[in-house]
């Protein structure tokens, strides 16, 4: 078997293992296994967070086996066999396909030679071990998720959307509650699914995973009890069918909206999907939800009404022909001038670039660090450090590659962000400009859309009128001769009544 051509297979069955750099010390061990018997490694395969329990529909798995067809490797070495695989039959069959093609599977903790009937029958009796202890595992795993569920603990997946895990306790998100307030909120004004996800993707907001709200997310997390602080846990099984009641496990957390609003809302979506029947297909007035009486109360427009009026009954009114009239006299003098945008976009860019370096700079340490750590595997693997003193020299390395995971992943983030706000002023600013005179040109929807991208708020006062607009530049990358300027409104006009 001198110099053979060889693989080197590497599956660990969760993150934690991998966040722990188990997978990497299988790697490590392989390789000097490798090594010490002259042969050649060709290819890694790795299966990182990956269950044994059916490992044949795996990518990899097809790619190994290809490459065993091809004659690419003629041996695979691992671990042991509960590393390759946990299911008798698949491993059985793999056995089979690698005598067909004169290939060898090796196991570091055990001799195995797969080519005589003692080394198969030995295959088989350690592949139904496997087997058994992967159903051990089961039942410990199951276990001991039914005993976190009880306590109230993480037992695995995502937070549901307005949420966080802060110690495995699940808690508001800081970010995402506001918008599942909101959701509510909403659906209480326009009763209605689709209106509710519209308006939250209009205003830039989407889910957890990033894509858009629809109208079956929606009524999804409305009719999540969580929201009301009621988390319900063990509901289903591992198959994702429905426990029986008595065996859930329900604990009160945080709430994120009154118990009472909850059931506003949701006695609504019953009584919709009972009657199936929807609302009538309200229209939105231009500034509807924009609009706020200085009492603190908001005002509305009913049908065939010329005026908002406060829903405080303060009396405070404004007629709507006079709040778009002002609301164009705003748009005048909202804009930004080209050598400020140039500007801005420049400093944007730089910004990028700088990020970037200090990414590719991270990046670099990182890989120096891991070959430091790999280095010290192997030496201590060769007993030529002993086990006492090796963690001594793997701690400062190994702190430090966790430092750096975390600062990568920041400076990711703010790359990312920095390229999404580009993106977004671009368009912003694009829409703003000229549009005093675009304005009587443009249609209703259109001059909806408008408002819900520059207007914060409108705050009708008995003789005036306050109107807030956002930036159209970020704070804090804006030059300096726009913080002063006309950028951010809050402009008052007074009102004759």
């Amino acid at each position: 078997m001198k110099h053979k051509k060889v693989g080197i297979w590497v599956r660990v069955s969760s993150q934690d293992s991998v966040d722990k750099d188990n997978a990497l010390h299988h790697e490590i061990r392989a390789k000097s296994f490798v090594q010490a018997r002259g042969w050649k490694l060709i290819k890694i395969y790795r299966l990182e967070a990956m269950s044994g329990k059916s490992i044949m529909s795996y990518p990899q798995t097809n790619k190994m086996m290809e490459d065993i067809r091809n004659g690419v490797i003629s041996g695979l070495v691992f671990n042991k066999i509960a590393r390759l695989a946990r299911n008798t039959g698949e491993l059985i069959n793999i056995a089979k396909y690698f005598q067909e093609y004169n290939a060898d599977l090796v196991s570091m903790d055990m001799s195995i030679d797969t080519s005589t009937p003692i080394g198969r029958h030995f295959y088989r009796s350690m592949s139904s071990i496997a087997e058994l202890e992967l159903e051990l595992i089961t039942d410990r795993v199951k276990a001991s998720s039914l005993s976190r569920a009880k306590r109230g603990i993480h037992v695995g997946g995502v937070a549901p959307f307005g949420f966080t895990y802060e110690n495995k306790i699940l808690v508001p998100h800081k970010d995402e509650a506001p918008i599942l307030k909101l959701m509510y909120e909403l659906f209480l004004e326009y009763k209605r699914k689709r209106t509710v996800a519209n308006i939250l993707n209009e205003r830039g907001y989407r889910t957890k995973k990033g894509n858009k709200f629809t109208d079956s997310t929606v009524r999804r997390l409305l009719q999540e009890p969580v929201a009301k602080g009621l988390h319900i846990m063990n509901r289903k099984d591992s198959k994702n069918k429905p426990k029986p009641k008595e065996e859930w496990c329900i604990h009160n957390i945080e709430a994120v909206v009154d118990e009472t609003v909850w059931n506003q809302v949701n006695q609504i979506i019953t009584s919709q999907k009972r009657t199936n029947t929807k609302p009538l297909n309200l229209k939105v007035h231009l500034f509807t939800g924009y609009v706020f009486c200085i009492c603190g109360g908001r005002m509305y427009t009913r049908y065939n009404t010329p005026s908002y009026v406060c829903n405080k009954s303060c009396g405070n009114f404004i007629r709507k022909e006079d709040l778009e009239e002002v609301f164009k006299s705003e748009l005048y003098s909202y804009a930004v001038s080209p050598q400020n945008v140039e500007n801005y976009f420049e400093r944007i860019k730089n910004l990028i670039t700088t990020k970037e370096q200090e990414l590719t700079i991270l990046k670099r340490k990182k890989n120096k660090l891991n070959e430091k750590i790999e280095q010290l595997l192997e030496l201590h693997v060769r007993g030529q450090i002993k086990t006492e003193a090796f963690h001594s020299y793997h701690a400062e390395p190994y702190e430090q590659v966790v430092q750096i995971n975390q600062s990568i992943i920041e400076l990711e983030g703010e790359i990312l962000g920095f390229s999404t706000s580009k993106a977004s002023t671009d368009t912003i600013l694009q829409e703003a400009q000229n549009l005093y005179e675009k304005w009587e040109t443009l249609n209703r929807d259109q001059k909806r859309s408008i408002i819900e991208i520059i207007v914060d708020k409108i705050i009708v006062g008995k003789d005036d009128i306050e109107i807030n607009l956002y930036k159209l530049l970020p704070d804090g990358y804006i030059p300096s001769s726009l913080e002063n300027g006309t950028n951010e409104r809050h402009t008052s006009y007074s009102v004759m009544r």
